[in-house]
């Protein structure tokens, strides 16, 4: 199964079980945020899953933007229509390390009043193998689609603790044709910090 369907499917699942009790706030308007545009920021590290990515620890980065946008009443309105985009960057420190930086579209999915699922959808660029002689990867493509999955917890009102799988590829859309598709997956945890 691919990972953008398990994505789907856990998003979905997630969502089954909204009810009056999960509609957190979408109260983003409530908080000044960051020079009154970021919302939040995060930190943490990922580890590539891929037995060929010597990538090693990963340190990670990620801004998020406030949602100009102001809320709705309804919770699937909030979730659907309102995503934040975010920009990122992930620094190796292994001995073949692939580096990229991304932008995208996150949707988030509250889930009782501490708890949350995100969703995101966006591109990276990266400095990894377009293509591979051995058993490395074929990446095909500097510029990549990118997605991932988050699963959440709010600790204090500004403080949040995230864990987070992503994964970022071309499609098959690259013209070469005799460009790979291996991709390149993570996992990890974030600390997340909203002003």
């Amino acid at each position: 199964m691919r990972f953008s369907q398990v994505a789907l499917g856990i998003v979905v699942a997630t969502a089954t079980f909204a009810s009056q009790a999960m509609a957190q706030q979408f109260d983003e308007g409530s908080r000044p945020g960051l020079f009154g545009i970021f919302d939040e920021a995060r930190f943490g590290t990922v580890y590539p899953v891929q037995p060929a990515d010597d990538s090693g620890v990963i340190l990670s980065g990620q801004l998020y933007f406030r949602n100009f946008v102001p809320p709705y009443r309804n919770y699937w309105a909030n979730a659907l229509f309102r995503p934040r985009v975010h920009v990122g960057g992930n620094l190796a420190t292994g001995s073949d390390p692939i580096n990229q930086a991304y932008v995208g579209l996150t949707w988030d999915f509250p889930v009782l009043d501490r708890y949350f699922v995100e969703a995101s959808l966006g591109g990276t660029i990266h400095d990894g193998p377009l293509e591979s002689a051995g058993k490395g990867l074929d990446l095909g493509c500097p510029w990549l689609f990118r997605e991932s999955l988050a699963i959440g917890a709010n600790v204090t009102q500004h403080w949040r603790i995230v864990a987070s799988a992503d994964h970022s590829s071309h499609a098959h859309l690259c013209e070469d044709g005799h460009a790979g598709n291996s991709g390149i997956t993570h996992a990890g945890v974030y600390v997340g910090y909203r002003f």
